[in-house]
């Protein structure tokens, strides 16, 4: 499936884009159980260590990390994110054609898909009580592009936003502020428990728009463009992964591995090439600036 013109417009002209039926269960199911294989794993670790004092392992994919969750006290979204999760299931899922096609009439034929890429199993707030809010509650306000270095402010890094679930508004989705990625990157400030946020005074005057995603559909942003996400009030872990592409000729503004996954020009990379890039920074003990502010 490739963008046509007026829903390329559309994209710039509102700073997003939600296409649903882009991707189908065999797109989605190997990337699905591997993450249940690793949740699987991260319980077992867990229980070794004596830290849990059961598996949940009758739990479904959309629950189980809520309860190990919950067991912990703690958040295990490091566990099955980047960098710790480079699995050959999430290789094989950056370098779906289907992505490539839709993203090649916002970034052009040389893709890159960006190092700054997120896994997210937004807890449900009410299943797993009070005093987890920094892993269930609000996402708040933010440019993806004010993550970046400043090298990267002339790029066009798209943020392809991928549920694995069907994201709603009672599960979470995001929410979107139209038209409000134009002029300059936005002040941002830390927020507690989150990372970073919009500082108050340059918050757009815009209202935001909440954007229901169904599984196999695609939302893009421009990195630019404001958004966050209210509670997971449903009874479900919200899983979505925030993905990042740019033309591959231009700086990513995160000096970490990244993948050239479509070119006329220059070989892809390999399983194996990421795998090494990888290997090569953890072994550097060199500090590398990662924030602008």
């Amino acid at each position: 499936m490739q963008l046509t013109a007026t829903q390329i417009e559309t994209f710039h002209h509102e700073g997003y884009l939600a296409v649903e039926g882009v991707l189908d269960s065999a797109d989605l199911d190997p990337l699905i159980a591997d993450f249940d294989v690793l949740v699987d794993e991260v319980a077992q670790d867990l229980y070794g260590e004596g830290v849990i004092s059961e598996h949940y392992a009758d739990e479904p994919f959309e629950r189980r990390i809520a309860l190990l969750s919950r067991a912990i006290g703690g958040s295990l979204q490091a566990r099955v994110s980047f960098p710790n999760n480079l699995r050959r299931p999430l290789f094989d899922f950056l370098n779906n054609k289907k992505l490539h096609d839709l993203l090649e009439g916002l970034v052009g034929a040389e893709i890159y898909c960006h190092p700054c890429q997120h896994i997210r199993p937004k807890l449900p707030e009410g299943f797993v009580g009070p005093g987890y809010e920094d892993f269930a509650g609000k996402s708040p306000p933010h440019q993806d592009a004010g993550v970046l270095l400043p090298e990267a402010d002339e790029t066009l890094v798209v943020t392809s936003w991928i549920p694995l679930v069907n994201a709603t508004e009672e599960t979470g989705t995001l929410q979107v502020y139209p038209r409000a990625h134009r002029g300059e990157i936005r002040q941002h400030v830390h927020a507690p428990g989150y990372g970073l946020t919009i500082e108050p005074t340059q918050m757009p005057e815009v209202q935001p728009v909440t954007v229901p995603v169904g599984k196999g559909g695609v939302l893009l942003l421009h990195g630019r463009t404001p958004h966050g996400s209210e509670a997971n009030r449903s009874d479900i872990v919200r899983w979505s992964m925030d993905l990042r592409w740019n033309d591959a000729r231009q700086p990513s503004g995160r000096p970490l591995p990244g993948l050239l996954v479509r070119s006329e020009e220059n070989p892809l990379t390999t399983y194996q090439d990421w795998l090494d890039a990888w290997k090569e920074v953890r072994a550097d003990t060199q500090p590398r600036k990662m924030w602008r502010w």
